[in-house]
């Protein structure tokens, strides 16, 4: 089966049989080169682990006092920290627009990178790992490279594959071998020199797992369902696919739009569109629009595309213009240290005016206590300019451990960067 089959069987043509899954000692190789092994810590590791730390928990334990602002900056501060985690993908996305594809199983998610990427052949094409299901699902990412590469990446671990053993990550593998990658591989990271010059160095593709239809609430359906909601949570863009021959746009994926990030915008493509008349596509988009509004989900357009052909059925062209616009926000992305930077920054505004404030309220207490007549009045001033006080001055306290963490955060994060 070869990357086309997702798109239809009639697409498909005969591949040669894969070593991995045709040889069990080539299989129990890759299955050895990618099971997590017990290993000391690169101080790299520690840097990051240490990051890690400080990012969740030493700066949310600082800004405690600062209650306005702090659920957006928790929420910042996770996504990075769970960026820096995984961090020698760091250098590999940032300053990127991050466009990510989802979809049910079958959508044609990978055959519209490579249609995306302008494929002329076979030969020539991005190959994902195919036949993805339940247990052997893996977000992959596509870069632009000057050769093309294949990496696994396993924790802390950056291990390379060859095209063969990227193909043998498939459901059919599970079977012959018990064994599901997707526990310990986070992520496959394609770097290929057939991204066009207008995409390359601004634009990282994100293929996510898909999942199937409703009636299949499998234990691991669900989990690749976890997976693609988390990985479709970083993106920047989204595209979501929908196969024309489900006549509409399915609950499920009205829901999975409903949790993607409020600022990324979002195409929404009737894909294999080739397979009905004009008549018909006209119909499978005006339906998935209603839907659309109906659930409240502002998009930025609707369109019919084949990628097995490569057009797309609109006068719109809403896959060129989307994509432009990708490659146009990636010059206003900050990289990942300069958005650190902005949390910092932002942190300490909110510190100088929370300070600022406690100060005014201390002043304006003191003024009414010197010309408060009434000892009650007096009393309940008192304390109320108490509690002020108390607050500046834990609000001073965690400005200055703030300030210390903030170095220690910067520092790390040149490191990380550079050995990223």
């Amino acid at each position: 089966m070869g990357l086309w089959d997702d798109d239809d069987e009639d697409y498909a043509e005969e591949e040669l049989g894969n070593p991995y899954l045709e040889d069990p000692g080539k299989g129990i190789d890759l299955i050895a080169k990618l099971l997590p092994k017990r290993r000391e810590y690169s101080e790299d590791d520690r840097v990051v682990h240490r990051l890690d730390s400080l990012l969740d928990r030493r700066i949310m334990t600082t800004v405690r006092e600062l209650g306005i602002g702090t659920l957006e900056l928790s929420q910042r501060l996770t996504r990075l920290s769970d960026q820096m985690m995984e961090y020698k993908k760091v250098r590999l996305i940032s300053g990127k627009s991050v466009v990510g594809l989802g979809g049910q199983f079958s959508s044609g998610k990978s055959s519209f990178i490579n249609s995306c990427l302008g494929v002329g052949s076979r030969e020539q094409e991005i190959v994902l790992p195919e036949d993805q299901n339940p247990t052997t699902s893996i977000p992959t990412y596509i870069v632009s490279g000057a050769e093309e590469n294949i990496y696994a990446y396993c924790g802390v671990n950056m291990i390379p594959l060859d095209k063969d053993a990227m193909k043998a990550m498939t459901h059919e593998f599970f079977k012959k071998y018990g064994i599901g990658f997707s526990r310990f591989v986070g992520n496959i990271v394609i770097h290929t020199p057939l991204m066009p010059s207008a995409l390359a160095n601004k634009v990282a593709f994100l293929d996510t797992p898909g999942y199937n239809k409703a009636d299949m609430d499998t234990q691991e359906t669900l989990k690749d369902e976890h997976i693609a909601k988390e990985q479709l949570k970083a993106v920047d863009f989204l595209i979501w696919l929908v196969d024309i021959s489900n006549g509409t746009l399915h609950e499920r994926d009205a829901e999975f739009l409903q949790k993607a990030p409020a600022d990324a915008p979002i195409l929404v493509i009737a894909n294999k569109a080739d397979k009905k008349d004009e008549q018909g596509r006209r119909a499978v988009v005006d339906s998935i629009k209603d839907t659309l509004n109906d659930r409240g989900i502002k998009v930025f357009g609707v369109t019919a595309y084949s990628s097995w052909k490569g057009v797309e059925y609109s006068e719109e062209n809403l896959v060129g213009k989307f994509l432009d616009f990708a490659v146009r926000k990636s010059s206003d992305k900050s990289n990942m240290q300069q958005e650190v930077n902005d949390v910092i920054a932002s942190i300490g505004t909110n510190f100088k005016d929370a300070i600022k404030l406690e100060q005014e309220r201390q002043y304006a207490m003191g003024d009414d206590i010197y010309k408060a007549q009434d000892i009650l009045a007096i009393r309940s001033l008192a304390y109320f300019y108490s509690r002020t006080s108390r607050r500046k001055t834990r609000l001073i306290h965690d400005e200055r451990e703030f300030g210390k963490i903030a170095g220690q955060i910067r520092s790390a994060m040149s490191r990380i960067l550079k050995q990223g």
